[in-house]
């Protein structure tokens, strides 16, 4: 009998109708991330002007101890927690301009997002099941992570530690201590490496592995920083001051950007309390950790939002029952669907990296910086433009009042800051005194700017919101 090799078109169909099965999932992924490449331009803001005047700093002068940027927290010690995603942030610029940095940022974000659903599949949800949860979630981490900032290099650790944590509580294998490392490099990444490390700690207790309860708060310490740490995430962590007076660390309110959150806790508890065997313990306590973190700060909703997407397709799963066979037509259909829209993702990132670096910095007028460098003398701006400031005109370093650093501060120099912008009373007065030239944001601070028009100020530039006085 003659027998025939498989040819390239049978070796390719077998994975193209594997390709469809997910191909609704992907061509969401794709719609969702075009919307998030979309809104790229202004994307660039405060967090993210920090992380490219320290990235810069970093490769000039070394790894920073103590302020020199800003008048108000000069020769206060500098614990640059960040500094490796600041140095990541920089190194795009030096290789592709502003454009290359929020394009990354999309990336980061967006493989993050894909990850999730990767993992949401392998840990037992089905198609159906990831679909009907992907809006909310992506609601949630296009508003929750928008901007960007080095809390970008932190998604895709969260769920790569999440995802051996899961897959090890189902089926326990010494790949959970591949963690471990994964911290250490988090730990020099953003914050958020506490949360990671306690979902870490709680595997540990429910797996009784003394390295997995012991190592992980040592992990967070494999910086240059070693002890230090401890005292800043003491001063971040638990700085009354920061959910006073910050609106992201303060506890969410139901509205717009956030009725998803709370629709996906209400609803993980419901499926939850119909199917919990479908869980395992760890799975449960990290729903609820990361729920827990929502609920007290609007900055920790975009790690429920992943975890969502990692663990509650499982239990929609189980919910809605198994999935029928689809025919080989849908298939390719779905699969032609997943392939048009991850080209026209492909086309809108190439897009936005050819964009001039004018297109990101609508809200941030190069003019209004000229003229805050022409003077001498000291610059108090609102916190949104103070590290742009330093980013467009590096000479103004020790003149600008503070930055977005605020952990560097007191808790009565940041009430300052809160009081500048209020309808009533005349902080201003005390807090602008020895300051030459102010850059103020017109809605923040039109109290402020009235006041001080009014007492002789003069504006020397208005445009894109912000506006310039000096006297």
């Amino acid at each position: 009998m003659e027998t025939f090799a498989p040819t390239a078109v049978s070796r390719v169909r077998p994975w193209f109708e594997r390709l469809g099965q997910d191909g609704l999932v992907l061509a969401s992924f794709a719609v969702f991330a075009g919307a998030l490449v979309l809104r790229l331009v202004g994307q660039l803001n405060a967090d993210g002007w920090l992380a490219l005047v320290a990235g810069r700093f970093i490769t000039r002068h070394g790894i920073p101890h103590h302020d020199t940027l800003t008048v108000w927290g000069h020769g206060q010690a500098w614990v640059d927690q960040q500094w490796l995603a600041q140095l990541g942030f920089y190194g795009l610029y030096v290789v592709g301009g502003l454009a290359l940095v929020v394009v990354a940022h999309a990336a980061l974000t967006g493989g993050a997002y894909l990850a999730a659903i990767a993992a949401g599949r392998r840990l037992g949800g089905s198609p159906r099941a990831v679909l009907f949860t992907l809006p909310a979630c992506f609601w949630l981490l296009i508003f929750g992570s928008w901007q960007a900032r080095t809390q970008s290099f932190a998604y895709l650790p969260f769920v790569a530690a999440l995802y051996l944590l899961a897959a090890d509580a189902r089926r326990p294998s010494t790949r959970v201590y591949l963690v471990l490392p994964l911290l250490a490099l988090w730990g020099n990444l953003h914050g958020s490496v506490v949360l990671g490390a306690a979902l870490v700690v709680v595997r540990g207790v429910t797996r009784r592995s003394a390295p997995l309860v012991v190592l992980p708060p040592l992990a967070l310490l494999a910086s240059p920083y070693g002890l230090d740490l401890v005292d800043y995430y003491r001063r971040t962590l638990l700085n009354p001051a920061f959910g006073a007076m910050v609106n992201e660390w303060q506890a969410p309110t139901i509205g717009i950007t956030t009725a998803p959150f709370f629709a996906l806790v209400v609803a993980a508890a419901w499926l939850l309390g119909r199917h919990r065997r479908v869980l395992t313990g760890f799975d449960q306590l990290a729903l609820l950790a990361t729920a827990l973190a929502g609920l007290t700060a609007g900055r920790n909703i975009v790690w429920f939002a992943l975890a969502t997407l990692v663990l509650v397709p499982a239990l929609l799963t189980a919910a809605l029952g198994p999935e029928s066979d689809r025919p080989r037509h849908v298939l390719r259909l779905n699969a032609a669907l997943a392939a048009a829209a991850l080209v026209v993702l492909g086309a809108l990132v190439a897009r936005t990296v050819t964009r001039p670096a004018s297109d990101f910095e609508r809200s941030f007028p190069a003019g209004a910086a000229a003229v805050a460098a022409r003077s001498d003398g000291r610059v108090l701006a609102n916190v949104k433009y103070a590290d742009w400031l330093l980013w467009r005109e590096p000479g103004l370093a020790g003149r600008i009042a503070y930055d977005a650093r605020l952990e560097l501060l007191s808790r009565r120099q940041i009430l300052r800051i809160y009081d500048f912008g209020l309808p009533f009373g005349s902080s201003w007065r005390s807090t602008t005194a020895g300051y030459d030239v102010l850059v103020l944001d017109r809605s923040e601070d039109r109290y402020a700017i009235r006041g001080l028009r009014a007492a002789g100020a003069r504006v020397a530039y208005s445009g894109a919101g912000l506006v310039v006085l000096t006297r």
